[in-house]
């Protein structure tokens, strides 16, 4: 599947990397890291991405401006500024800071210890419901607020003027002073001093912001700005890209960039789109929801209100039943006036409606006790949250956001379930049509094929006098063949993945198997002019196993081995014992798999690009059906290559335990002609400390009878016969 978009990182550490990953790849963007602004440039000149996200820790404000300009210049791409994470205190000087609401705890006690100018620069919505007028004010940290940025200079050079006239007035001490009053700064004159922190009133985005403290911060150099928002950061940053604007994010929102280009973008191939969210707001104070409802509507919510209580319920399941329901719903925790319903139960007989609708009660502050119940109830309901009244309608904005959110991944995740649930279906008809096709192919081709085969060495037989029709009868019989072998492996790659493969599990003489491949294997490593040796030790155990599936699994590896070692190479049967395990393979001086490809060999269908220039035929099954039978038997599979050098397949066998040792027949043993190892030092051999194999199953209470072999290959104990060469693959 195509990427979605790709993104490109700049001046991203590796830990951020790291944490960027996961999300990208989820929402299915691409991702690519550079160091630095000047090869971000060279890549964007050569490639379209969908995004760039620039690492501010590590990219310096002159790039990050080129870089914006670049974006001006060739747009079609969004991009995101990752802040590091600062240190909030007045005391260090720094660019603008974004501060979160509500406030950090102690902060405020910083902001009375120093006597900088200090500029707050705060969103509509929390300005006008003067939350952090009030904090400031319980603080004791005297400030002026002003509904714009246009005079703050002004004003704050004033009051700076003003405070150090004041220091540099002497202070009467005297007991005749203080009786009479004459040392109170009010009463000296000092009345007009309103501090050194103002606040004041920003509608515009966090970049805007950026721009109005480089503004500030050049006029008084030694001021320090904040940026106090109530909305959620991802909320204003998919705000500022639809705007076509660079949004910027704390470090620690990095693994959200993936969810904000994805709304941002307004493409909803992973994600459903976010739509407007309604809100019911249900009080028996009109005046409360009036203010509520304005400042919500403010923030671009659909708001309702109500303040009768079987009204509310209607309009919950009047709502649900248009398939437009509300997403939240904000209840007065008092008895409403014109219903019998506390705000609690309203609340539960609302949830009884709409599973999905957030809900959040408004409790009265006093009297303590009725407030401490109303809390404890929202917790015993599991309710999203109680505020407290009076309503800030800050708090309220963040709890509404915060619900809002979880309702959003709820109902996302049960959506990509049920997504991934209809997937899971269609591909579980897909495979259970392929197992029937193979199954298809099992019955309906090799009869056919047989009835080929035979009547091939009949008309070979018949036509010994006649060279023209001889070698036309074995061009049938040899493209037969072929055919057969493609056949039988399909026939065992459905036996596999319907769990129906059969193994019988009897004595395995190790030597007998290697001898009868070899017997089939040599004639064709001599056309090929290929050295084939063996290395046996002097004597092996008595396995179990099926004789029959270990030589497919031998003469695969050899088979593998002759197709892709050139005219003049090597190749070796080697076995040893070590510990518990038998160790069969085979080593080759072939053209080798590079390390790319080697975690893929046993993949079904799977050829590397080496592979498919010498392979003749073959679906490229032969290595996954040989580990298949090899780990049902117990052992496992391996392989050691290197392009251009050769390979070395192995695989291992438990020994039972009490197994009679076999001495090897004098031909069986065949000189040790050194075969070089794929790699420049000695293959090491597979670890003998892992986990038990998986237990031997006892052989089948009626064994079927033997079949009679087709001369070539090593037929399986039913069925058809097997093929001689199994379809090779890399």
């Amino acid at each position: 599947m195509p990427p979605r978009g790709k993104v490109l990182v700049v001046g991203g550490d590796p830990g951020l990397i790291g944490e960027l990953t996961p999300s990208m790849t989820g929402r299915e963007f691409e991702l690519t890291a550079v160091p630095d602004a000047r090869q971000a440039a060279a890549k964007l000149g050569t490639e379209a991405f969908t995004a760039v996200v620039v690492d501010f820790a590590r990219v310096p404000p002159a790039d990050r401006a080129a870089l914006d300009k670049l974006r001006g210049e060739r747009g079609g791409f969004l991009v995101v500024g990752l802040e590091p994470s600062t240190n909030l205190s007045p005391a260090n000087a720094g660019p603008l800071r974004r501060l979160p609401w509500p406030l950090p705890a102690r902060f405020l006690d910083q902001v009375r210890a120093v006597e900088i100018p200090i500029i707050f620069l705060v969103d509509a919505t929390l300005y006008v419901s003067g939350g952090i007028q009030g904090a400031l004010r319980q603080s004791g940290v005297q400030f002026f607020q002003l509904d714009s940025d246009l005079g703050v200079i002004e004003m704050m050079r004033d009051q700076i003027a003003k405070l150090e006239q004041a220091k540099a007035k002497p202070k009467k001490t005297g007991f005749w002073d203080r009786l009479s009053g004459s040392g109170d700064s009010a009463a000296s004159g000092d009345a007009g001093l309103l501090g050194h922190v103002a606040v004041v009133k920003f509608p515009g985005s966090a970049a805007e912001a950026a721009q109005a403290d480089e503004r500030l911060r050049q006029a008084l150099p030694a001021a320090v700005v904040y940026h106090v928002t109530a909305v959620d950061p991802v909320r204003s940053a998919v705000a500022t890209l639809k705007g076509s604007q660079c949004a910027v994010m704390g470090r620690e929102l990095a693994a959200r960039i993936a969810e904000v280009l994805t709304e941002a973008g307004g493409d909803s191939k992973t994600a459903a789109p976010r739509e407007k969210e309604r809100l019911l707001l249900v009080d028996n104070e009109m005046p409360t929801l009036s203010r509520l409802s304005e400042t919500l509507i403010a923030l671009g919510y659909e708001v309702e209100v109500t303040i009768n209580g079987e009204e509310a319920l209607g309009l919950v399941q009047k709502r649900f039943g248009e398939k437009k329901p509300f997403h939240l719903a904000a209840i007065g925790g008092s008895a409403l006036e014109t219903t019998k319903l506390s705000g609690a139960n309203l609340a539960l007989k609302m949830k009884e409606r709409d599973k999905d609708l957030r809900l959040v009660l408004m409790v009265d502050q006093f009297p303590a006790d009725a407030a401490l119940k109303g809390v404890s109830r929202a917790v015993e309901l599991g309710l999203d949250d109680a505020v407290l009244k009076p309503i800030d309608p800050a708090r309220l904005v963040l709890s509404i956001q915060r619900a809002l959110e979880r309702r959003f991944l709820l109902v996302e995740n049960q959506r990509l379930y049920n997504e991934a649930k209809e997937l899971a279906a269609k591909l579980a008809q897909v495979n259970g049509f392929q197992t029937k096709f193979f199954a298809t192919v099992a019955h309906d081709v090799k009869n056919p094929l047989t009835a080929i085969l035979g009547y091939s060495e009949v008309l070979g037989m018949r036509l010994k006098d006649s060279p023209d029709e001889l070698k036309c009868a074995g061009h049938i019989h040899n493209a037969a063949k072929t055919l057969n072998l493609l056949v039988s492996d399909l026939v065992d790659l459905a036996a596999i993945e319907s769990g129906k493969l059969r193994v019988e599990i009897g004595q395995l003489d190790l030597f007998q198997v290697i001898s009868d491949v070899r017997s089939r294997v040599d004639i064709v490593a001599a056309r090929k002019q290929l050295t084939f040796t063996s290395q046996l030790p002097p004597k092996i155990p008595m396995l179990a196993g099926d004789p029959h599936r270990i030589g497919q699994v031998i003469q695969n590896l050899c088979t593998n081995a002759v197709q892709y070692t050139k005219e003049g190479g090597r190749m070796a049967v080697e076995v040893r014992l070590e510990g518990d395990w038998v160790i069969v393979g085979v080593r080759d001086t072939g053209i080798g798999i590079s390390k790319e490809d080697l975690p893929r060999v046993w993949e079904r269908f799977f050829q590397t690009k080496e592979a498919q220039t010498m392979r003749k035929a073959g679906f490229g099954l032969g290595l996954k059906i040989a580990r298949e039978i090899v780990q049902m038997h117990g052992g496992d599979m391996g392989i050691e290559s290197e392009l251009g050098v050769g390979s070395f397949f192995f695989f291992k066998l438990p020994v039972p335990k009490g197994a009679v040792a076999v001495a090897a027949a004098p031909a069986s043993t065949a000189p040790a002609a050194a075969v070089p190892a794929p790699p420049a030092t000695a293959v090491p051999a597979p670890p003998t400390t892992q986990a038990a194999p998986r237990p031997i199953p006892p052989p089948p209470t009626t064994a079927p009878g033997p079949t009679a072999p087709v001369p070539g290959h090593v037929p399986p104990p039913t069925g058809p016969a097997a093929p001689s060469k199994p379809a090779p693959k890399r």
